[in-house]
């Protein structure tokens, strides 16, 4: 049956604006969305029309007008949803044809990068209506089901744990590691709990630190598993975390992680602005991208012998590669990113129009690179790919600048499995209680703007929205 409601939207000012929406359609024909009366998008099959229970504010839907993609729009991806017999679920965020399934010959969804697919939309994000609104489409495959263990204020939080999970899963932790968390909040408790969860499991003897500006959240961090905190409101720490994962939100947040690492900076800030004199860092994340000085390290990662079908590097510096580039992995040369992607895309090596790395030696190329001009949303680097830097660091980039001085790799990480993030609610006593303390405001979806404001304030850790439900 078509549903037709009223709810808030975002818009390019920030501002919530009511509006109406219509659904109408099922997930074999495809549906057709209205927006106040007139057609707005049509989408094809592979879509369920869910009811939305609850769904959580991050600061991705707070910064929603910076990123870069179209407004206004329904936001809200950390949704729990209702089907018609009021059996709970997590939904999977990424509208891939893989989620949709949706027989296609696309090569991520076919190479494991369904995440990454170019067509797809993301819920509450691009395009894709969320959960901020009393019904939405899910892909019919990506819903979770919730057992019924697990309490929805734990539930709620599925979608950023499975984040979370993804960021520790993503870096390298050795033994004797100092770990920290820069902004142990909304998304960075959530890291906090994890990596003490890995501890626990791999009896790996690694130190967590909290750092942030408020007494009170360092108090929660070190509740869910932080050993030591470090308030961080006046100077810029000292070089003493061997990892610092930027929780941040800010792009002051990323000028403090890479003062505090001494090796690697993982960053989960999608704000859309410019940091640490570089832009397009948010689409870096979004591409779950890492940037490092170039290496012969670094590059024998690409080597069959590391586990790859075959690395293609595509070396776009002025200098000429040196021999052990082209041993370890197949070279591309050109002139510029520009020419790279032009030539990746009419000739894309093992299937997908990218290569593995990319050299750069200037901080334009280096932009360039994660989002070439006239190129769209397009890449030239694959997904979880690597820029490597082989220039020298230019002033007031800062970023760049600590590359160099310290050897530091900035990596990065997206969604993650929300399968294990199910697991690990139902299978860690220690999580049990972790919406109760981690959630501090919520709202009925009418006081949606109530909300934001509350997710923006100081006092809040989480801010949950909920609907009326049958």
């Amino acid at each position: 049956m078509p549903v037709s409601f009223d709810t808030l939207e975002y818009t390019a000012s920030g501002a919530l604006e009511p509006v109406q929406l219509g659904y109408d359609g099922d997930e074999n024909r495809g549906w057709t969305i209205t927006r106040n009366g007139s057609r707005w998008l049509e989408l094809g099959a592979g879509y369920r029309l869910m009811r939305s229970a609850a769904c959580g504010v991050c600061s991705t839907d707070l910064a929603r007008r910076f990123l870069p993609f179209p407004l206004p729009q329904v936001t809200g991806h950390e949704v729990i949803a209702l089907d018609d017999n009021g059996d709970r679920f997590a939904i999977d965020i990424n509208a891939s044809h893989r989620a949709r399934q949706i027989e296609t010959d696309c090569p991520f969804c076919r190479s494991g990068l369904a995440n990454h697919c170019p067509d797809r939309l993301v819920l509450g994000i691009h395009d894709l209506p969320g959960g901020f609104a009393p019904w939405f489409l899910s892909p019919v495959g990506a819903l979770r089901r919730i057992p019924s263990s697990v309490p929805t204020d734990n539930a709620v939080l599925i979608e950023p744990l499975a984040a979370a999970l993804n960021a520790v899963q993503s870096i390298e932790i050795r033994e004797g590691d100092r770990v920290a968390v820069l902004g142990p909040r909304k998304l960075g408790m959530l890291v906090v709990a994890t990596l003490a969860e890995h501890r626990r499991r791999t009896n790996l003897d690694f130190s967590i630190a909290a750092l942030a500006r408020r007494p009170d959240l360092l108090q929660l961090a070190r509740s869910l598993g932080a050993d030591t905190s470090l308030d961080v409101s006046g100077e810029q720490p000292e070089s003493q975390f061997e990892v610092v994962i930027d929780c941040s939100g800010s792009p002051a947040g990323l000028e403090t992680a890479l003062a505090a690492a001494t090796r690697e900076v993982h960053l989960k800030s999608t704000n859309g602005q410019p940091a640490a004199g570089v832009e397009q860092l948010t689409e870096f994340v979004v591409d779950e991208l890492a940037l490092e000085m170039l290496s012969v390290n670094a590059v024998e990662q690409l080597s069959p012998a590391a586990g790859r079908v075959a690395g293609v590097v595509a070396w776009t510096a002025r200098s000429e590669p040196p021999s052990w580039v082209s041993e370890s992995a197949a070279v591309i040369r050109t002139r510029s990113v520009a020419e790279l992607a032009e030539s990746l895309r009419n000739q894309p090596p093992n299937g997908l129009p990218k290569a593995d790395a990319v050299v750069v030696d200037s901080r334009e190329e280096l932009v360039q690179a994660i989002r070439p001009s006239g190129f769209g949303a397009y890449s030239p680097v694959r997904p979880t790919g690597t820029i490597f830097y082989a220039g020298r660091a230019p002033e007031g980039v800062s970023l760049l600048q600590h590359l160099q001085q310290k050897k530091l790799r900035l990596s990065s990480s997206r969604c993650g499995d929300f399968d294990a993030a199910i697991d690990l609610l139902t299978s860690d006593d220690a999580l049990r209680d972790l919406g109760a303390q981690m959630i501090t405001h919520c709202f009925p979806a009418e006081r949606l703007a109530d909300a934001f404001e509350a997710a923006a304030a100081k006092d809040c850790v989480k801010a949950v929205v909920t609907h009326e439900t049958p």
